[in-house]
């Protein structure tokens, strides 16, 4: 397309920061929905422990203080990916904003849309990779759970 007009430019120019909004909302989404289910299961076993009814669950304290460590590692994770990919979306939209006023002037601040959105991809990164610890853990923690009821449905059989 020759001769595109300056505003339909800066509407395309701001697209990219728009979709990567998005991209950073749905992680946020994510990241608040596993912190639910971590800050959920620690209450219930955090009740657990003031009952002092670990016995149910077939554990000991010490394994019942190790898996509350876990989910509070866990919910650490979980609230720094939060903050990072919110950062993210702010820095994403400073991007888009930036697009508009660097126009305004005259092409004179083009870095600053840059470096927005570079920070913005950074912060992208970094929350992703919390996520990525974040869910790690979970794994473990569930395999470790479900070996634990596997060997005491095994001790029963017996």
């Amino acid at each position: 397309m020759t001769g595109t007009s300056p505003a339909i430019a800066m509407i395309a120019a701001m697209i990219t920061p728009a979709v990567l909004i998005l991209a950073s909302a749905s992680l946020v989404a994510s990241a608040l929905v596993r912190m639910a289910r971590v800050v959920d299961r620690a209450r219930s076993l955090v009740t657990v422990a003031h009952e002092g009814t670990w016995e149910k669950l077939g554990v000991t304290a010490d394994v019942l203080r190790a898996w509350l460590e876990l989910h509070a590692r866990r919910a650490r994770d979980a609230e720094q990916a939060i903050a990072l990919l919110y950062g993210a979306v702010v820095s994403f939209i400073g991007t888009c904003l930036s697009i508009a006023l660097d126009r305004a002037v005259s092409g004179s601040l083009a870095w600053l849309p840059v470096s927005l959105a570079i920070l913005g991809t950074v912060l992208l990164f970094a929350g992703g990779a919390r996520m990525v610890a974040e869910s790690r853990l979970s794994g473990r923690q569930i395999q470790d759970e479900i070996r634990r009821a596997l060997g005491q449905m095994e001790a029963r059989k017996s």
